[in-house]
């Protein structure tokens, strides 16, 4: 799935734990900013398709092989492989855990401050992360296996997952937009909080739930198999058979709309 989606996937999380924090606003924003980052995370596994890598990472690491080769295949810095994983997302959460204590201990002179206090304070952001992180993972299982054969899910073991080819790499408007209502709905609770009180946390469990079922229901609605193994020659083919299926789903005028936003952005979508 392309990168804005998960991206905005991540923040849809973070609107359901920013949720359950008795904080202020610095609070919240820190946990949709971190879930959101957490969103797109998993993705820089990519970063061996950079046109530069070759002369940079690469040499520099002396990988054995050229940045192309590293992308499709299953070395544990491949794509779809160690940070397509549920282990990555704790050791990160871990990292990111620790880096607190340490800037805590340091501005607050303290040598006695427990790492456990520290990340409690923060453990909603850490959460939040977390679950953002692997949202990525679960949104990349419906793709197509291609050379990987799924994700990494469960490493360090080598059983891949997913690959199911349910919805094509990118051009899944419609997901975007259910993703995005989420957002809008509950940003639109956590403000209206500030002025009417109710339980927050179940209304945006609530509204996340059911983007989430809309989008299962999205993703097993398609009428096209876009599986394929390795690499395929019906590649256009498949794309252009998505494009076709979110005409269809969103009409005429919205898909023009997309399509426009498509086109003006830098990355896949």
């Amino acid at each position: 799935m392309d990168i804005l989606t998960h991206t905005l996937s991540g923040v849809a999380i973070g609107t359901v734990v920013s949720g359950f924090s008795n904080r202020g606003f610095r609070d919240k924003a820190s946990i949709l900013l971190f879930s959101g980052f957490a969103g797109a995370l998993p993705d820089f596994d990519a970063i061996s398709l950079w046109s530069g890598f070759d002369s940079t990472i690469g040499s520099f690491c002396n990988l054995p092989l050229d940045g192309k080769d590293i992308y499709s295949g299953k070395l544990w810095y491949s794509h779809h492989a160690f940070l397509h994983s549920a282990l990555a997302a704790i050791l990160i959460a871990g990292v990111i855990g620790s880096f607190f204590y340490l800037v805590d201990r340091k501005r607050e002179g303290l040598t006695d401050n427990s790492m456990f206090d520290v990340v409690g304070k923060r453990k909603l952001l850490l959460i939040g992360f977390i679950l953002g992180f692997l949202m990525h993972l679960i949104e990349d299982m419906p793709t197509p296996a291609s050379s990987w054969g799924g994700i990494a899910f469960f490493w360090p073991l080598k059983t891949y997952i997913g690959g199911s080819g349910d919805i094509w790499w990118w051009n899944n408007y419609d997901i975007f937009l259910i993703v995005a209502g989420v957002i809008i709905l509950n940003l639109s609770l956590l403000i209206f909080t500030n002025f009417v009180r109710f339980e927050l946390k179940k209304y945006t469990t609530v509204v996340f739930l059911i983007g989430f079922i809309l989008v299962m229901i999205q993703i097993k609605s398609r009428d096209c198999d876009f599986a394929y193994s390795g690499n395929t020659s019906h590649y256009q083919a498949l794309e252009k058979e998505s494009k076709r299926i979110q005409k269809d789903i969103l009409g005429d005028k919205l898909y023009s709309l997309m399509e426009s936003l498509d086109k003006k952005l830098k990355i896949y979508f």
